[in-house]
């Protein structure tokens, strides 16, 4: 069947084999004709989900392409036209061509794609050049907040303070604590919302003069309603007392309707009058204002003052709260606190937006809005070109969880008619559940999807489940299939599955469990306790059941998989809070767990953050890196200890010696063996394990501590690595690391409901689905609700639309318990109360079949027994009911695991302590410590304080690479070049990638600054900079530019090892340098040590019959060439030490030269050493150009130390 080109969605339900369906489409696609795979793109939500796509895709290519079986084969014979030898060629060529070309199998998160159209479109978008996408918004915040906390007190910071002492005061009235800095970085979570987002972007957040303006006004309108209201008491109880009655006289006595006005007089909250001051002021006064029994000289006084301008004052009062004026002060009144958390809110982002500017970044919430702003513009089709032209067939996994901008954009791009008739072989396809949307806290949008699927050409459903038994399948199908909207909204519609695994069966003591089993809490008044403490013994029961009787899922074919252990048992939770009540229960049973949450890659936490700024300070050993790193929890140092080290000199001095020893341990022995030193140098390990989460904060710091000893191979130097750890922590290609647990002991998996989702367990308990649900209303600073006729998101600022929200979040409810209910293999465990609580709940909402209606509270308690038994009747065979009282728990359990008795091998050898492999970079870094110890505190700050080049072993890459100015004398021509360590890798990168002749060609000058992220307006700057560096004589003579370099005359990137065959003697090399050297180089401070020194030298050439050593250096010394002149190029040499780093090259270079040229002579043969300055190079004579040949007898005497 020839399928439509255009958008298809597939309803994926849970377990329906999502993956499968993906992999299906991308091989069908992908094996149509050669290198048709680089034009399809699939997007996926996480990395686990892009690695998992990647591999299935591989695999399946591969067992096409050697001729095995593959679910796949007979459709794509058929589709494709194919025999079976045919298909194997074609898998055979595709898959080889995927290989050779590996980076351009487009499967990537969502968020990668959008960093990769920003790349393209940074001039477009306005952005700086050298911007980095900043992947830890988190993080930013938390730097934004403590930024906005500081500055309080500071000039035009009044407004502020007010907002955030009203915020305080709002917090403690409401009893939610009073942490502040909390609660400011929960309000700035909001600024990564969609509409807030998009506000900002346009500048259409309030400013202070603004929202003090609002507030002003605001405060001035209620001053007047309360005043007016005021008066007209006065009025009243003046008319009242003058006729010798008071309020207590009139009907009603002390419950009376006339008491408004003594309630208005004696202050407090103001609300709108009862009925019955209404019915007063309306009616007939001889039966409103007083009852029958009143004495006739009371009634006839409360007559007489009625007519003497009570009336009046009543009728005024009921008419202040009937008219526009009631309800312009109600709206003051709720918008009053709304405004003080927007002002907050305000001030947050200009604080986002200085830290952005500084530091260059954007952050990955902005690429969407970013997009939506171009996509909107005037330059649609040129981007729709950019975007789209190369992208024939995209598809979308997890679309339930995209929101409304992100689907904009790629439906702007993939979807709409014009695109669909200009590119007419393109294809969208969407798949996903709607009853699986249960991301709304992130921005997720099920509206979208919805309107998605209401554009689609095309709508498919996957009818099986692979995942689970045939009664579980059939009971989820009873639960949710009643025609009373299951799932709240019409459209989102639950359609039976059935089940592809039918003989899966599940026992216990050789007798058959049942799909579910519910636990009744026969107490009036259940606890979460409780309900962890039944969900803990019944787990105990099945591992010991398990334990008497080892086959309990016989039906399994391989005999290891029948057999029943902790790890196939998974709770499911909603939180910590949940989490660690089951995991107390397991533990007093003996049952070992772990929690897992959504932070499942250990790059993503906190741990891998305090680890990177720990590595820094270790690197630089320096004021600020070091601070920086015992502030973290792993030091478990607090505040005023921490200013106490930073005031005391002594105190100090031992800290900056403790981490230069780490700094000599990195690099003698390695990134491992020296985190293992400062675990127990500083006590780490019974620190952490003093703490709740010690034991998962340890087991991430040691599994960091790994992969940085197994990444370490990969990278040339401590700096590389510190960079690589860091672009891990940033998700920039990161490597797939899921977080380990917390030993090797078999664990029952305590997992939230949104973590557990893609996942399965053969056994789940679910302890906790008879809470009731909490207020949504109350739940969030800014109630948003999705408006049906405007089809958007919007704010609720006058709490008018709460029935809508709840009902959003009570479907959500919903789609978070089929969530829950899909996870399971065989069997699902819940303890339920005695009976639901007049609040609504989701479980309860489909044992009625929506009866209970979408509103919070209820009008009845639901008795769980009858309610569970007429789900019995639907099922009679897989449902067991019991009360708790069946839980009785055992002594704790002891799993014996047979084990062999092994020990560790004694070690017999010894190890060379001082034996390391080190660098230029290595010993120029520990000279800098060990002056930086030597130093006064006045230069200490200074040391490390110049601009490092590419070389420079410390990494800048979170410093700001801000652009600078080198003014060109002769020409006058201004060239704008960023700075820093990534610029100086792409320079280098460049010149070793791309031929000398064709370095300053457009096409290639085009990539490289893109690469670098310039504005097209620069490209030509560029370009004629190049032609000048390609101009400049590069030798003494005049007589050889970079251009007539011979490509088969030169090695790029030479690398070499020089051993050191005893020692390094520094006192030798300090003696060589001090009678022999033409640089008046300071005295190396280093440390004798074994080993080897390594490096690469950027190019070695040859020129008749001579060889150079040349090196780029992309300092930037200064913004004229008189910076780059002779004097300034030998003064940059000295300061970074650059002629110790060449005379190490020129020795490793004089070696190679003997071994591989008969008669080698180096006065002959050698022809110098060229430092080329490519910021001065500018086609004049040696400018930016250094150049020394190093004396014959100093690299004898250099060589003799190695």
């Amino acid at each position: 069947m020839k399928r439509s080109k255009q958008l298809r969605i597939y309803t994926a339900s849970a377990g329906s084999g999502k993956t499968h369906t993906l992999t299906g489409e991308y091989l069908r696609l992908a094996l149509r004709t050669r290198g048709a795979f680089r034009y399809i793109q699939a997007v996926t939500f996480t990395n686990k989900a892009t690695a998992e796509m990647k591999e299935r895709i591989l695999e399946e290519l591969y067992s096409l392409a050697v001729g095995g079986s593959s679910p796949f084969a007979e459709e794509l014979m058929q589709e494709l036209a194919l025999t079976t030898e045919q298909l194997q060629v074609r898998a055979q060529e595709v898959l080889t061509e995927i290989l050779n070309d590996y980076s351009s199998l487009r499967v990537k998160t969502i968020d990668s794609f959008f960093q990769e159209v920003m790349r393209a479109f940074s001039h477009e978008l306005g952005l700086p050049g050298g911007f980095r996408i900043e992947m830890e918004q988190k993080a930013v915040l938390e730097q934004a907040v403590v930024r906005l906390l500081h500055s309080l007190g500071e000039k035009d910071t009044s407004d502020v303070e007010n907002w955030i002492r009203r915020l305080a005061e709002d917090l403690i009235e409401e009893g939610r604590g009073h942490n502040i800095r909390r609660e400011i970085v929960s309000l700035g979570d909001e600024l990564f919302k969609e509409q807030l987002l998009l506000l900002s972007e346009e500048g259409k957040l309030p400013t202070k003069a603004a929202i003090h303006r609002y507030q002003t006004e605001m405060n001035k309108l209620m001053e007047g309603f309360e005043q007016r209201r005021l008066s007209i008491a006065r009025r009243a109880e003046e008319i009242v007392t003058t006729a010798g009655i008071s309020f207590y006289d009139f009907k009603g006595g002390t419950k009376g309707g006339i008491l408004e006005f003594a309630k208005v007089l004696k202050g407090g909250e103001v609300k709108p009058p009862t009925k019955t001051f209404m019915a007063m002021a309306e009616g007939d006064p001889e039966t409103t204002l007083y009852a029958k029994t009143t004495p006739a000289t009371i009634q006839a006084a409360i007559l007489s003052a009625y007519q003497s301008g009570l009336k009046e004052c009543l009728t005024e009062m009921a008419t202040l709260y009937l008219g526009r004026e009631w309800q312009e002060y109600s709206t003051a009144k709720q918008s009053l606190p709304f405004l003080n958390r927007l002002g907050i809110i305000s001030d947050l982002w200009r604080q986002i937006e200085g830290i952005r500017q500084e530091e260059n970044k954007m952050l990955i919430s902005d690429a969407p809005s970013l997009l939506h702003r171009i996509i909107d513009g005037s330059e649609t089709p040129f981007v729709y070109d950019k975007i789209g032209v190369r992208i024939e067939h995209e598809m979308i996994d997890e679309f339930q969880d995209t929101d409304a901008v992100q689907y904009q954009i790629f439906s702007k791009v993939y979807v709409e008619p014009q695109r669909l008739e200009s590119v007419s072989d393109n294809g969208f396809i969407m798949i996903g559940d709607p009853k699986q949307a249960i991301y709304r806290f992130r921005g997720a949008d099920i509206f979208t999807y919805l309107k998605a699927a209401d554009e689609a050409n095309e709508r498919f459903n996957l009818g099986t489940n692979y995942r689970s038994s045939q009664p579980l399948v059939e009971g989820v199908n009873r639960l949710f299939d009643f025609k009373n909207a299951p799932f709240i909204y019409e459209n989102i519609e639950f359609l039976n599955v059935g089940a592809a695994k039918k003989n899966l069966v599940f026992q216990l003591n050789n007798q058959p469990e049942p799909a579910f089993r519910f636990y009744i809490n026969d107490k009036d008044k259940s606890t979460q306790q409780d309900y962890a403490k039944a969900c803990a013994t019944s787990i105990q029961q099945w591992l010991k059941s398990a334990a008497e009787n080892p086959v309990v899922f016989p039906n399994e074919s391989k005999a290891e998989n029948q057999t029943l252990r902790a790890e196939n048992i998974a709770v499911l939770v909603r939180g910590y809070t949940e989490a660690d009540l089951v995991k107390k229960e397991l533990q007093a049973l003996g049952i070992a767990s772990v929690y897992l949450s959504d932070r499942g890659n250990v790059f993503e936490s906190n741990t891998a953050k305090e680890l990177a700024l720990i590595l820094q300070a270790c690197l630089s050993v320096t004021e600020r890196p070091i601070l920086n790193a015992i502030a973290t929890a792993l030091f478990g140092l607090n505040a005023a200890e921490i200013h106490q080290i930073h005031q005391d000199e002594i105190q100090w001095q031992r800290w900056a010696e403790k981490f230069a020893e780490y700094q000599q341990i990195w690099q003698r022995q390695g990134v491992l063996p020296m985190l293992h030193h400062l675990l127990l140098a500083e006590n780490i390990t019974e620190k952490l394990l003093s703490r709740p989460d010690g034991e998962r904060k340890l087991t991430d710091l040691l599994h960091l501590a790994e992969i940085l000893q197994q990444a370490a191979a990969l990278n040339e130097s401590e700096a590389a690595l510190l960079r690589w750890f860091e672009k891990q922590i940033q998700d920039n290609g990161r490597q797939e690391a899921q977080i380990r647990l917390e030993s090797e002991r078999q664990l029952v998996k305590i997992v939230t409901i949104h973590k557990s989702k893609g996942l399965e367990y053969d056994l789940v308990w679910l302890p906790f689905l008879g809470n009731a649900a909490k207020d949504p209303t109350k739940k969030k600073l800014f109630n948003l609700y999705y408006d049906k006729k405007q089809n958007k998101t919007l704010w609720d600022m006058q709490d008018q639309h709460l029935d809508d929200l709840t009902e959003e979040v009570f479907a959500e409810e919903l789609r978070l318990l089929y969530v829950a209910l899909t996870r399971a293999k065989y069997q699902m465990a819940f303890v339920l109360p005695k009976a639901f609580d007049k609040k609504w709940n989701a479980l309860l909402y489909v044992l009625t079949q929506g009866e209970i209606g979408r509103k919070l509270d209820l009008p009845n308690n639901w008795d769980t027994q009858p309610l569970l038994e007429k789900f019995k009747q639907l099922l009679p065979n897989d449902v067991a009911i019991e009360l708790t009282d069946v839980l009785q728990a055992s002594e704790p359990l002891t799993l014996n695991i047979s084990q062999e008795n092994l020990s560790a091998e004694i070690f017999q050898g010894e190890i060379e302590q001082d034996w390391r492999v080190t660098s230029f970079s290595g010993i120029e870094q520990t000279h800098q410590r060990k002056a930086y110890l030597n130093e006064s505190a006045v230069k200490k700050s200074l040391i490390f304080d110049d601009a490092k080049d590419y070389d420079a072993l410390i990494s800048t890459e979170n410093i700001p690479e801000n652009l600078t100015a080198l003014a060109h004398d002769n020409d006058e021509m201004l060239l704008d070049f960023p700075r820093g360590t990534q610029i100086g890798t792409l320079l280098h990168r460049y010149f070793e990638k791309v031929p000398f002749a064709q370095l300053a060609e457009k096409e290639n000058i085009e990539k490289l600054c893109q690469d670098l992220n310039l504005a097209e307006e620069q490209f030509a700057a560029v370009q004629q900079w190049f032609e000048q560096i390609l101009s400049t004589p590069i030798l003494p003579n005049n007589d050889l530019t970079l251009a007539q370099i011979n490509e088969k005359q030169c090695l790029k990137e030479l690398a070499f090892y020089l051993n050191i065959s005893s020692y390094f003697d520094v006192a030798g090399f300090n003696r060589a340098l001090a009678t022999l050297h033409h640089l008046p180089s300071e005295p190396l401070q280093f440390d004798d040590i074994q080993g080897m020194v390594r490096g690469t030298m950027d190019l070695v050439f040859c020129h008749q019959d001579k060889y150079y050593l040349f090196d780029y250096k992309s300092n930037f010394l200064g913004e004229t060439l008189k910076d780059y002149d002779q004097a300034a190029l030998k003064k940059a040499m000295l300061e970074h030490h650059y002629d110790w780093q060449y005379l190490l090259y020129v020795v490793a270079l004089h070696r190679y030269l003997k071994t591989r040229l008969p008669d080698y002579d180096y006065n002959r043969d050698f022809g110098g050493v060229v430092y080329a300055f490519l910021r001065g190079m500018n086609g004049s004579p040696q400018s930016g150009i250094f150049f020394d040949k190093p004396d014959w007898q100093l690299i004898q005497q250099l060589e003799e130390l190695f």
